[in-house]
């Protein structure tokens, strides 16, 4: 297969832009977290953000569980949080979690490589990776037109005019 300058233009706009959308989608991805801060914390059922375990949701449950065994339970998906918690991204969501008689301190936040400031490097080597694969496609599109027309019009005769 021949491949012209505009085909090749196409191809390489394709490209760059799958490698932006998905550099987007890497740059972008969070981790929801889960630290054991205190594992004799005072519960009092009044004051917000204390929590009865049996009253958690299964996810709620399993973050718990996960946090009191290992210190830190991380999720990677926010389909898998649970709905209890808030996963704040400048900041701590502070929960402490009564189960089996004992009260432990957990906390909650958002983290991952597209939070704080790596963003704007991000999108200054993303969005004109993007713009240029945009610009390559209709230039090659352009160009397989005018390449097209082009052939066309040279196997007609000559008007007689």
């Amino acid at each position: 297969m021949d491949w012209d300058r505009g085909t090749w233009l196409v191809a390489v706009g394709i490209l760059m832009l799958a490698v932006a959308a998905v550099g987007g989608f890497v740059v972008f991805d969070s981790d929801y977290v889960h630290e054991l801060q205190n594992d004799s914390a005072a519960f009092d059922a009044s004051t917000e953000g204390h929590l009865h375990y049996a009253n958690l949701s299964e996810r709620g449950q399993e973050a718990v569980d996960r946090t009191i065994e290992r210190g830190e339970y991380v999720v990677e998906s926010e389909a898998e949080t649970a709905p209890e918690f808030m996963y704040i991204d400048d900041g701590d969501g502070r929960y402490v979690v009564q189960r089996d008689g004992r009260a432990y301190e957990i906390t909650t936040h958002r983290e991952g490589p597209g939070m704080g400031l790596l963003w704007f490097p991000a999108m200054l080597l993303l969005l004109p990776l993007g713009m240029a694969g945009a610009a390559c496609i209709v230039a090659g599109i352009t160009l397989v037109a005018f390449d097209a027309y082009r052939r066309r019009t040279a196997d007609r005769p000559p008007d007689e005019n």
